[in-house]
């Protein structure tokens, strides 16, 4: 071989070992510089809920540590499907990130055939939120003030009694189920369509019983117009301790979690993960954002990455029999 063309070759067996290292030496200096432009946030529900108004104000204050804006965006549509799948679809470079909760991110796995998207395959968790707690809510009606008397109450008349969810498939009707099976009990099942009309129903005495937010209905729990039975949780809620959790009567009841929480998607930089959840748990430690955190009774939480992944695999295995307990086929 001629020196010209020996020390071609030489050149371009150089630049093929070295383009993997220089490639990763670029990667390195974009994370290390991350973010140098603004960050989109896909929220899959409309404006004006509790979860959006926390979810924009935390995306605010990230971005004063962060450097660039956080663009909160609401694309709403098909239970949270359409909002989650343009996240899923979107580059993995921590340039667009998404808030979601257990009913849009979790439980549309086990309600639609045609999901666009895995939720453990196509995303990476960030940190989770918030815990929403739900409690057993029953109307004053029913002769019972504790879980154990109230289904002792519903084994003595099995069958007459009715509990309420926002649809087949929804968070409320899944407890609901896993209640009777663990409890051991049968009530009949009247979906509605939404929370409002349960409300209405259940201070009205026509309605006997749901699993909601207590929040939802803190004032008309405190004015002695329902009745909160127990958080359906594995412990007590910290700001009302003296509400047992279901667990207590019900030591084989399996709930899963009822969260808010980012995620990115799948393939995002660690070190871009890590700084963002490292933000975001800043921004949980500012006591104006706990402070509108405790507002709703909500829990906060902030959790590694690891740690919510974790969580979310144990959601899914719950679910998956809970949801195979209910009857409830995807469609």
């Amino acid at each position: 071989m001629r020196p010209t063309l020996r020390r071609l070759a030489c050149a371009l067996a150089c630049a093929t070992l070295a383009a993997p290292f220089l490639a990763h030496a670029q990667n390195q200096t974009q994370t290390q510089a991350y973010p140098t432009r603004p960050i989109h946030v896909v929220f899959p529900y409309p404006s004006g809920s509790p979860i959006d108004a926390i979810g924009r104000l935390m995306s605010e204050r990230a971005a004063k540590i962060l450097g660039q804006p956080l663009v909160f965006e609401n694309k709403p549509g098909a239970n949270g499907i359409i909002g989650t799948g343009q996240a899923a679809r979107a580059a993995a470079d921590g340039y667009t990130i998404h808030l979601t909760t257990t009913s849009a991110f979790l439980l549309n796995s086990f309600l639609r055939k045609d999901l666009p998207y895995d939720p453990l395959k196509n995303f990476t968790p960030i940190t989770a939120v918030a815990d929403i707690p739900v409690a057993l809510m029953v109307s004053t009606k029913v002769p019972a003030n504790t879980p154990r008397e109230f289904i002792d109450y519903l084994r003595r008349n099995p069958g007459k009694t009715n509990y309420a969810s926002v649809g087949n498939g929804s968070f409320n009707h899944i407890l609901g189920e896993q209640f009777k099976a663990a409890a051991g009990v049968d009530m009949m099942h009247v979906p509605y369509q939404g929370a409002g009309q349960i409300a209405i129903e259940l201070l009205a005495g026509r309605l006997d019983t749901t699993i909601l937010s207590v929040g939802s209905l803190l004032g008309q729990w405190k004015a002695g117009q329902i009745k909160v039975l127990a958080f359906m949780s594995p412990t007590r809620h910290p700001l009302h301790p003296d509400v047992p959790a279901i667990t207590e009567a019900l030591p084989n009841f399996r709930p899963f979690g009822n969260w808010m929480g980012f995620v990115a998607p799948n393939g995002t930089p660690a070190p871009i993960v890590a700084k963002l959840a490292q933000t975001f748990n800043t921004v949980l430690q500012q006591p104006d954002i706990r402070a509108k955190i405790d507002e709703q009774h909500w829990s906060v939480i902030g959790s590694t990455p690891e740690a919510f992944g974790a969580a979310l695999k144990n959601d899914m295995a719950v679910l998956r029999d809970a949801f195979e307990m209910a009857g409830v086929k995807p469609e």
